[in-house]
């Protein structure tokens, strides 16, 4: 694993070192704290949900530095680069699990947990896929990909409903980057950088299902915890758990509905960040213990 020259650096200092690097498959930044004593040896990975880039996630990586983890936020910078082909994923996803596997090997870890947000998990699911050895536990933060099939127009309808609904929780300060008006410039930032993606990302989002993706990854050693907000209106839990019901839960070690919204983990992440690292906590004791 990597040797930080950061350590020991303040948080401010090493949360504003962004790196970038690219790839036959795009380019991606990312952001890498670690503070001078770890509670745990493996670093943590954000994958981040749709078009968010390592400032939503500055509160969030925090809280991790805080509570003695090395973490990763990464931001998807361009999505171009060679043509994928994939019959099996979902190629724009299939394209950021490359990105993600990139990254990891230029910073040298050989092994991360991994808290993955909304869409992240799609990606971060094909990347374990594609690498298992390379994860250790996960958390899936309201995930996409477990509430069935879905069509974009009734998510593109709950996205501008979640919008709205976090204008009133959010930060109403320019200066943060979960406010809404610094929501909507990234997104329109994302969208206008990655044009030809947005069309094929709702689709993933709204198409994808992940229930086979974390029995295979199960049978192959990762352990899974999955949180859902009991107050989202883009995954809403009465489908996740109508879908599980009906199609048969994945192998999960914990399952946390919490209250709250889809974007808690950015926005109020004393509790909710610290609520998915001491989900991967209680994966690893888990797994000591057998």
């Amino acid at each position: 694993m990597e040797a930080l020259a950061t350590v020991g650096v303040s948080f401010e200092r090493q949360f504003w070192q962004k790196e970038r690097f690219a790839s036959r498959y795009g380019q991606v930044s990312v952001v890498d704290v670690q503070p001078e004593t770890l509670q745990d040896q493996t670093p943590i990975l954000i994958a981040p949900g749709w078009s968010e880039d390592c400032q939503t996630y500055g509160k969030t990586l925090n809280v991790a530095f805080k509570l003695g983890r090395r973490a990763l936020s990464l931001e998807y910078s361009r999505l171009d680069g060679d043509a994928i082909k994939s019959e099996e994923y979902p190629e724009v996803e299939l394209r950021k699990a490359r990105l993600i596997l990139d990254a990891l090997k230029k910073k040298g870890i050989d092994k991360a947990d991994v808290i993955a947000h909304s869409e992240g998990a799609i990606n971060v699911l094909i990347a374990a896929m594609l690498k298992p050895e390379q994860f250790r536990n996960m958390v899936l933060d309201k995930p996409a990909g477990l509430i069935g099939k879905d069509t974009k127009s009734a998510l593109t309808d709950r996205f501008i409903g979640m919008l709205f609904e976090d204008a009133i929780i959010s930060p109403p300060l320019f200066t943060d980057p979960t406010s809404l008006i610094r929501v909507c410039e990234r997104i329109a930032w994302y969208a206008a950088v990655n044009p030809a993606s947005v069309t094929e990302e709702m689709d993933a989002i709204a198409t994808f299902e992940i229930t086979d993706l974390m029995k295979a990854l199960h049978d192959r050693g990762i352990m899974f915890s999955v949180i859902s907000g009991v107050d989202d209106p883009l995954f809403p839990v009465s489908k996740q758990i109508k879908h599980m019901q009906e199609n048969g839960a994945p192998p999960i070690g914990g399952y946390y509905p919490v209250v709250g919204g889809h974007n808690e983990l950015s926005i109020h992440p004393r509790e909710h960040a610290a609520l998915a690292i001491n989900a991967l906590d209680s994966l690893q004791r888990i797994r000591s213990s057998r």
